[in-house]
């Protein structure tokens, strides 16, 4: 009996020990999230910084999105790999709080841009001849995200902070970093109702959003099916026509022709003209394409930040409906919950991933300015050899 009691005996630091070891996976994963994120968003950045120096309305807010995913994969990356390490020597409570703080604020900043992306889609796709978002409107959309992350991140430091964590197993206590479980119910009650709501209507906003757009595009493409359709039983009823006219009146054709004088008739205008509308109907047909392309890659974003946000969603709902939830947590079954916990980081690190397969012309201006980058030191080296 006492050789049980002794061989259960162990300090903060070895259970610390024991957790952070079980959870190098989670840090494993979170170090290549970090490189990746960090990289891929420094690309889109130099691409549009250098390459594409002017970005069209349809591509204005890439280099915002790809900025403010930059500096939450910096932060929410390197921040839980410090959790993971101090997983119950975690002592200093305002620390826990300012973390938690800038977790919400650079969480929540790229959710509202891509509702703001979904908003500036529809008003595209769905009423194309109206004005589109003007340069005011862009900026105050901006001002507006930060100041609803701000909104949302106010209340956590009165949420979160440092709590005790006891073992089961061990029968010791110790400190993490976590939602507090008492303190204030009041911020406690408000943040949750304020993230369920804003989760609520995100998620709502975005389904009617690309829903009306999805129909639109559809629609749009059912009637460009009938019209072409339309055109070719035209032109193969105006071919026959013209056919029967030859045969029978040749010489009234010839006729007419003759009599028509060489100011009224300039064979190069109707050709002109021809040229001039047959350009204009490709640019336009080519812009309905890239913006259809767009739409879509936009699209695959937002399913996928869904797809990231929903594991999150879930265990912090746990977490407020069972104050000891971490604690009850195996060994086994820390590193599953904290990987799903911090799965919604793959949508900060995905978006240029997504860029370099759906839209054409990032991927030509990223190989031309990678080209650009490895080129010029290769130069340097054959000089300095020579």
């Amino acid at each position: 009996m006492n050789t049980s009691n002794t061989s259960n005996i162990i300090t903060f630091s070895e259970w610390n020990d024991e957790i952070t070891t079980s959870l190098i996976p989670n840090i494993i994963v979170l170090s290549v999230y970090l490189v990746l994120g960090i990289c891929g968003n420094f690309i889109v950045l130099l691409v549009y910084a250098f390459q594409i120096k002017r970005p069209s309305d349809e591509r204005y807010f890439i280099p915002v999105l790809a900025a403010f995913d930059m500096i939450a994969t910096l932060y929410l990356t390197v921040n839980y790999i410090f959790q993971c390490l101090n997983q119950v020597t975690f002592s200093n409570d305002f620390v826990c709080k300012i973390l938690a703080f800038c977790t919400g604020l650079t969480t929540f900043n790229p959710i509202s841009i891509l509702v703001i992306i979904a908003v500036q889609r529809y008003m595209k796709i769905c009423f194309p001849f109206k004005q589109s978002m003007s340069i005011l409107m862009k900026r105050s959309s901006l001002v507006f995200t930060n100041v609803i992350s701000l909104l949302y991140a106010i209340p956590l430091p009165f949420v979160y902070g440092s709590v005790h964590y006891r073992s089961v197993k061990y029968g010791i206590s110790g400190t993490r970093c976590g939602r507090l479980k008492e303190g204030h119910p009041f911020m406690s009650n408000l943040h949750a109702i304020v993230a369920c709501v804003l989760v609520f209507v995100v998620v709502i906003t975005l389904t009617i959003l690309y829903g009306r757009i999805g129909y639109t595009v559809f629609h749009n493409l059912e009637m460009k099916k009938r019209f072409t359709r339309d055109e070719k039983n035209i032109e193969t009823n105006s071919e026959g026509v013209s056919t029967e006219v030859r045969d029978d009146d040749i010489t009234t054709t010839t006729d007419k022709t003759s009599n028509l004088s060489p100011d009224k008739y300039d064979g190069q205008r109707p050709m002109e003209t021809n040229e001039k509308t047959t350009a204009s109907k490709r640019r336009r047909k080519h812009n309905r394409r890239v913006s259809h392309k767009l739409t879509i890659m936009f699209l695959v974003i937002t399913v996928v930040f869904l797809f990231c946000f929903l594991p999150k969603v879930t265990i912090l709902l746990l977490e407020g409906m069972y104050a000891n939830f971490w604690e009850q947590l195996s060994i086994l079954q820390r590193p599953v919950v904290m990987f799903l916990y911090n799965m919604f980081i793959i949508n900060n690190i995905v978006n240029p991933i997504i860029y370099a397969f759906m839209d054409i012309k990032f991927r030509n201006e990223a190989a031309i300015l990678l080209k650009r980058m490895f080129r010029k030191p290769c130069i340097c080296c054959r000089r300095s050899k020579l």
